[in-house]
């Protein structure tokens, strides 16, 4: 059993991996494009390479698509003094296939960006209960 699945009640129950840069300071651009690639890495997909993600916002949206599965990444300028301010991206899998379920997308993914070491990570079920973090929340969360 994986560690994110007693929160995956449902098949697809939804679950959000916030990412912040863990050695480097904050440049949305550069984390964007790095997360972007380390993303399609781990997860074996490719966002449109022809769209560079960018929003009216100022912000980044990459979007991916097919019959096993969608992703959503988003990356915005942290909002100061948020609990999660250290961590304002989000990636977020869902599973579209009856053999994987989406507990197992977003453990492969939060384990996958663990791994290179570069990234403080928060899962999040779906009610906002914290699934796993490398990163210390504090009391008040």
């Amino acid at each position: 059993m994986g560690r994110f699945e007693p929160y995956g009640t449902g098949f697809k129950a939804d679950f959000d991996v916030r990412v912040g840069p863990a050695r480097t300071a904050w440049d949305c651009a550069a984390f964007a494009r790095q997360l972007r690639s380390d993303v399609e890495r781990v997860m074996g997909i490719r966002f449109d390479p022809a769209d560079d993600g960018r929003d009216p916002s100022g912000g980044f949206r990459f979007w991916f698509e097919n019959e096993d599965l969608s992703f959503h990444l988003i990356v915005d300028d942290p909002e100061e003094g948020r609990p999660l301010d250290k961590v304002p991206a989000y990636a977020i899998p869902v599973s579209r296939s009856e053999q994987v379920a989406t507990w197992e997308l977003a453990e492969k993914l939060y384990d996958g960006l663990d791994a290179l070491g570069t990234y403080l990570l928060v899962a999040l079920e779906k009610a906002g209960e914290a699934v796993a973090a490398n990163v210390d929340l504090g009391d008040d969360w």
